[in-house]
């Protein structure tokens, strides 16, 4: 099972409810992929699932590439990143793995592929009207500066590294969207994470008043194992209770 899983890629959905939501965003959804790490096989599965549920949004939180990919490689991972399909953007925060070496790689291949990278920045996103929901990427490979977003609006933060909630207690974040843990790779029923490699690592948990998800990512770093953590595409819907 710890063989198999690496090559599974699994859809998974997540519901966030809140007054907060802009009613033109009610039943808005949100594509999140997260650490490739190379592997252009899962890759182009996660990608085939974006391509049949088209998101309005999509959201990548870091890893794109490991020290084996190749030239080639960055090739077709760049044509895959360039085929997914988006209505109101598509987003990206580099992850640990993306420095230092190929740091300039990954931000120009997910550039060129029509991705957005948010370096400590918000931005604000539109469906058709005046309202908007917050958009914050953080640049978890440098001293983070978390921008100023308009008070009272629904506000997502996307960081590759979990662990950066702790410092982030006071910041108002409806929801979080992370990388990197790949929820612990190795889980054990009623135990969790055996090796886990942050803090926080579990799918969907709310700390305060902010809704942490995490992607179990596309790839996997090494060693290779997984069990019961399926590489997965997250789509998160979000809703207005009214």
């Amino acid at each position: 099972m710890t063989l198999f899983s690496l090559s599974r890629v699994s859809l998974r959905f997540e519901t966030v409810v809140s007054e907060k939501v802009p009613p033109s965003f009610h039943n808005a959804s949100i594509g999140v992929i997260s650490d490739v790490n190379g592997n252009i096989s899962n890759l182009n599965k996660a990608v085939d699932h974006l391509k049949i549920y088209q998101p309005d949004i999509v959201v990548f939180s870091g890893n794109l590439f490991d020290e084996t990919t190749t030239a080639s490689d960055e090739v077709a991972i760049r044509d895959l990143l360039t085929s997914i399909p988006d209505k109101l953007g598509k987003y990206a925060v580099l992850g640990s793995g993306d420095i230092p070496s190929s740091n300039d790689t990954a931000r120009q291949t997910l550039q060129t592929s029509g991705f957005r990278i948010l370096d400590n920045s918000v931005t604000p996103i539109h469906n058709q009207t005046n309202e908007s929901i917050q958009l914050v990427g953080l640049n978890t490979n440098a001293s983070i500066t978390y921008p100023t977003v308009v008070d009272g609006g629904f506000v997502i933060t996307v960081a590759h590294n979990p662990d950066v909630y702790d410092s982030l207690r006071d910041q108002t974040m409806d929801v979080m969207i992370t990388g990197k843990s790949m929820n612990g790779k190795i889980r054990l029923p009623l135990i969790g994470a055996l090796f886990p490699s942050s803090k926080y690592n579990e799918k969907r948990k709310q700390y305060d008043e902010t809704i942490m998800i995490q992607s179990s990512g596309v790839g996997t770093s090494k060693p290779e194992f997984r069990l019961f953590t399926n590489p997965d595409v997250v789509i998160i819907r979000l809703q207005n209770p009214q």
